[in-house]
Order: structure tokens, then C-alpha cells, then sequence
């Protein structure tokens, strides 16, 4: 999915998907042959949770740690 279908799918700009980027809260997308960003499905799911996070309180930094604690306890649940 390119960024601009993420954007209008989560209602957030392209800047923003962009910023959360940037700050490691959204995995780097590959880039197809165009090198344009091309986002998995479950980056849908991703800036939802960080949209509901942001609505809860957290803090960028905060939700950037819950992303993490979710990764890595995925991976253990698989091993």
C-alpha cells in the first residue's frame, strides 16, 4: 500500500505516517522499483494503535516503548 492510501485509510497526513517514520514508531516500509514506499497491511493496524495511544495520554516516546514491548513479545511467543 503507498503512503497516500495509508494516509486517507488511517486519516492521517503523509507527513505525519512520514514523522512516526522518522521516530522509529513505523518500521521503514521497502521501496518498490519506483522507490516508493510500499507499506505492509499491518501498518494499518500500527498508526491505529498509536492513534489510540496518543488519544490515551501517551506520549510518543511512551507509545514508541509499548511498540517495542509488543515486538519483542511476539518474537518470544514464536520461539
Amino acid at each position: 500500500m503507498s503512503i497516500g492510501e495509508l494516509a486517507r485509510t488511517t486519516g492521517v497526513s503523509t507527513n505525519t505516517l512520514r514523522y512516526y517514520e522518522r521516530e522509529g514508531l513505523l518500521p521503514c516500509p521497502r521501496r518498490g522499483a519506483s522507490g516508493y514506499r510500499e507499506y505492509e497491511g499491518n501498518a494499518v493496524d500500527r498508526v491505529h494503535f498509536i492513534l489510540r495511544a496518543k488519544e490515551l495520554g501517551f506520549s510518543l516516546e511512551e507509545i514508541a516503548d509499548l511498540l517495542d514491548l509488543s515486538v519483542n513479545a511476539e518474537s518470544a511467543s514464536r520461539a
